[in-house]
């Protein structure tokens, strides 16, 4: 089975490595996508007839600087190709240093899904995405386009959940020679 687990570490690297390249390579010296990947998990189960592979029970991804938690993480790959990465919890979270805007990005929500090939990713059910000291956007659903760099949140359909942004105000910046 050696063999296998290794298809599948390789296979979910490419998945993590589309899933969080949402900033530019160049951002730093050391991208998180050359960091070795560190997955824990108490159980992991693999489907190789339907291309399905499923992490149970505190699923804890390390890359770099990235984090993804939940408390189930599925993989769907049919024939061996990478389709869709699904993360469920109470909530899922992700966590990502961008050192282009030197800040932590985090998010959360019921499920995390990235589909690769259109190279979108969907927070369902109670999303978040925080960018500590610039914004928070909370909704039912937060829905980001990876190649186009479009965000679109909606509330829940009932209107009970709606739509929330938080722009957090700039520090102003005091001029060195400037007292008061």
């Amino acid at each position: 089975m050696q063999p296998t687990n290794t298809f599948y570490r390789s296979l979910f690297a490419l998945c993590i490595l589309c899933f969080f390249s949402l900033t530019s390579l160049a951002e730093s010296n050391t991208p998180d996508e050359e960091h070795p990947i560190n997955i824990t998990a108490d159980r992991l189960e693999v489907q190789e007839q339907t291309g399905i592979s499923t992490y149970s029970g505190n699923v804890n991804i390390q890359q770099g600087s990235l984090e993804l938690t939940g408390d189930t993480v599925t993989i769907i790959h049919p024939n061996g190709q990478l389709n869709m990465v699904k993360a469920y919890g109470a909530p899922a979270k992700f966590k990502r240093f961008s050192q282009v805007e030197q800040s932590w990005i985090n998010g959360q929500a019921n499920l995390i899904q990235y589909n690769t090939e259109y190279k979108t990713i969907l927070l369902s059910g109670n999303a978040k995405v925080m960018q500590p000291g610039k914004h928070t956007i909370t909704g039912s659903n937060i829905f980001y386009d990876v190649s186009k760099q479009t965000l679109m949140a909606k509330g829940s359909k009932d209107g009970q959940d709606r739509v929330s942004v938080t722009f957090d105000p700039a520090t102003p910046k005091t001029p060195s020679g400037d007292k008061e």
